[in-house]
């Protein structure tokens, strides 16, 4: 299994365990449809990143990465 960040329209994200790319943005879809957005699922604009677990690291969305603080 991989970790994957799904980020939605640049804003948010979700974090995803799932066995490969294709499988994270089908549950990412799948979930935002159940949640009532399904023109959200239907736009695709999702960025996936896989997150490296040999590493360490603190999960932020992107929106975070590219603050002051990340420098």
């Amino acid at each position: 299994m991989n970790v994957y960040e799904v980020t939605v329209h640049g804003t948010d994200s979700i974090y995803v365990i799932a066995p490969a790319k294709y499988r994270a943005l089908e549950l990412v879809g799948d979930y935002i449809a159940d949640a009532g957005q399904p023109h959200l699922a239907a736009s695709d604009k999702f960025v996936v990143r896989q997150l490296d677990l040999s590493e360490e690291q603190i999960l932020r969305p992107e929106k975070c990465r590219a603050c002051p603080l990340c420098e």
